[in-house]
C-alpha cells in the first residue's frame, strides 16, 4: 500500500485536494482510501448516545457498528497509526491519502496559503511537493512547486511518481 500525506493548515485547502486525488485515482481504477485527522479538538461525530457506546462502557475495548456499507469503530483507547493502516491494508487498499498527521514519516504534499504558511517546509519532514498560489516565492530547487488552481497537474504528477516507484 501506498501512502501520501496532504498536509497544511486549516483551510489551506487540504479536503479539497484530497478529493480531486481519490476522484482521479479511482477513476482510473486505483483501490484509493482516505484517512483524515480530526485536529480541530474534540472528538469526531461518533457513538455518543447509541448502543455502542453502551457497550464500551460495559468494557468493550472497541466497538463497532455497520450498516448500509458503512463501519464505525470507537476504541477506549488512543489509536495506534499503524493498528489503523493494518486495517487498511487489510481492506486491500492500493493508495492511503493521510490528510493531515503532519508528524508522521510518509511523502508529503505541502499546501501553503500564504506567507505565514512557509514555515511548513522547515517544520515537517518528507515532503514530496507543495502546492500553492503562484504569488508565494519559494526557494526549493528538489520538490515540484504546483499552482494550487491545476489540480489535475498534481493529479498526473502524482500518478506518474506512484507509476514508477518513486513513491
Amino acid at each position: 500500500m501506498k501512502i501520501v500525506q496532504i498536509v497544511g493548515y486549516k483551510n489551506s485547502g487540504k479536503t479539497t485536494l484530497t478529493q480531486d486525488l481519490i476522484n482521479y485515482f479511482s477513476n482510473k481504477g486505483v483501490k484509493v482510501a482516505s484517512l483524515k485527522n480530526h485536529g480541530h479538538g474534540g472528538a469526531p461525530v461518533g457513538i455518543e448516545n447509541t448502543d455502542s457506546e453502551k457497550h464500551q462502557r460495559a468494557g468493550s475495548l472497541i466497538a463497532g457498528v455497520i450498516g448500509e456499507n458503512r463501519l464505525q469503530l470507537s476504541h477506549l483507547e488512543q489509536w495506534n497509526i499503524e493498528d489503523i493502516l493494518t486495517i487498511y491494508q487489510t481492506l486491500k487498499v492500493e493508495v492511503l491519502f493521510l490528510e493531515g498527521f503532519k508528524k508522521l514519516e510518509y511523502p508529503k504534499i505541502v499546501l501553503l496559503k500564504d506567507e505565514k504558511d512557509m514555515r511548513l517546509l522547515e517544520d515537517i519532514t518528507s515532503i514530496i511537493a507543495v502546492v500553492t498560489n503562484k504569488k508565494l516565492h519559494i526557494e526549493r530547487n528538489d520538490i515540484p512547486i504546483f499552482d494550487k488552481s491545476d489540480s489535475i497537474q498534481v493529479c498526473d504528477w502524482l500518478g506518474h511518481m506512484l507509476e514508477v516507484g518513486k513513491i
